[in-house]
């Protein structure tokens, strides 16, 4: 006689049906095109709202470069959408975030890495942020108001700050206005790991958002969004864009 099998467990639902398991959205890249689709708008006023090229916006939707949360956040000003629109982001009310609380997060799978080590409270301008930066990843030059530090926790980092570069080893630092042009670049084997603080509007605060204090929010409801877009500057004849 054959032994009789032990009954097959039924398989486990999975809790991220869709690739939110990090707490992201599964598709940054349709989730922009979808929006500026919505509102109408070209790849090409977009890109001129946000300051940023059409090619690298296209890369984006296309899902063929990873974000950064800058370059997120403005565009996601010129749709109408909170940066927190893109992930779950956690009530960050309060002064003391063990690291058990906190859920770092990516907006790309192998992409950079971030952990929201910051908190909000009336006044608070700083946000903070502990970033991994895979071996070979190369962000995209970008600007945008206030300042920001960056520290080296370990590993390397190149680092432009406007037309110059710099190679930050750990234990280094740069400390800029986020008006000059910069971006970060991880041409070594191994990982980097960087403390972000800096003053760029990155997440919802209390006083944005009555609801603010909720713990999560939905990735795809429509309610995520900051407003009406961001409207075009007013021109009086044409103008090329050029590349950020």
């Amino acid at each position: 006689m054959k032994k009789s099998q032990p009954p097959k467990e039924p398989p486990t639902a999975s809790a991220a049906p869709d690739g939110r398991e990090t707490g992201v959205l599964a598709d940054i890249g349709e989730a922009l095109r979808a929006r500026r689709r919505l509102l109408h708008l070209s790849l090409a006023e977009v890109a001129e709202r946000s300051e940023l090229s059409i090619g690298y916006i296209s890369l984006l939707e296309r899902n063929l470069a990873s974000p950064s949360l800058t370059a997120l956040m403005r565009i996601g000003q010129v749709l109408g959408l909170e940066l927190d629109y893109f992930f779950q982001a956690r009530n960050a009310a309060g002064h003391h975030f063990p690291q058990s609380a906190r859920s770092p997060f990516q907006l790309q799978s192998g992409g950079m890495t971030f952990d929201r080590i910051s908190g909000q409270f009336p006044g608070s301008v700083v946000n903070g942020l502990v970033v991994t930066i895979p071996a070979k990843h190369k962000s995209t030059p970008i600007t945008h108001p206030g300042e920001e530090l960056v520290y080296i926790l370990s590993g390397s980092l190149r680092y432009t700050l406007g037309g110059r570069k710099v190679q930050l080893d750990e234990g280094d630092s740069v400390h800029l206005p986020s008006t000059t042009p910069h971006c970060w670049e991880n041409p070594f084997a191994q990982p980097a790991k960087a403390l972000w603080v800096g003053t760029a509007p990155l997440f919802k605060t209390d006083g944005d958002d009555p609801h603010a204090s909720d713990d999560l929010q939905s990735h795809g409801s429509p309610a995520r969004v900051s407003g009406p877009p961001a409207k075009a500057k007013a021109r009086t004849r044409p103008s090329r864009k050029k590349d950020a």
